[in-house]
């Protein structure tokens, strides 16, 4: 039950990130299956200390570790962009790589993929009506004015549906938190 929580709550993040690496959705969905069968082999060994990083830090690793290893097994690269040309006289461009910033790539799909989980939960326990107005303008930063044209609600209906689950949400986001520490 433990495992199959534990991979309920990080497949897409290993996923989101493989596609932002470059690889096609069979590629990723392979290095999804990679990196948990690393994780599997690997979590007995692992001893988890706060001054050295966190677990989520060490999933990151194994992660970028497969996407190389799917890049190495297939020896090919990401097609180079379409501006791309190799005329000698030409100045040198920079190619975009999408794993030059992997921490930085790891770190905006958790906070996106985090968001997404504790919407997902919330949306469980609150009416239908106060999540969409919460949705559309907390979380989708509409103006209360489009939100009161667009669910035909009133601007006190707004910003108490945002006092009454933004608490929420927020509790949500810490308790995934701790979780993946």
């Amino acid at each position: 039950r433990s495992w199959s929580e534990f991979y309920d709550l990080y497949w897409k993040l290993v996923y989101s990130v493989a596609r932002k690496a470059g690889l096609s959705e069979a590629d990723a969905q392979d290095v999804v299956q990679e990196t948990f069968l690393k994780v599997s082999k690997s979590i007995k060994k692992f001893d988890y200390d706060p001054s050295k990083g966190r677990f989520r830090n060490w999933l990151c690793l194994i992660t970028k570790q497969q996407v190389a290893n799917h890049y190495r097994k297939e020896s090919k690269l990401p097609e180079l962009p379409a501006f791309w040309n190799e005329d000698p006289d030409e100045p040198a461009r920079q190619i975009p790589d999408p794993t030059s910033d992997w921490e930085g790539l790891w770190e905006a799909e958790d906070r996106k993929h985090t968001m997404h989980l504790a919407l997902t939960r919330l949306k469980d326990t609150v009416k239908p009506k106060t999540y969409q107005i919460f949705l559309a303008h907390c979380i989708k930063g509409m103006p209360v004015k489009e939100v009161t044209a667009l669910l035909e609600v009133s601007d006190n209906e707004v910003y108490l549906a945002k006092s009454r689950i933004m608490p929420l949400f927020e509790e949500e986001i810490k308790a995934l938190g701790e979780a993946k520490k």
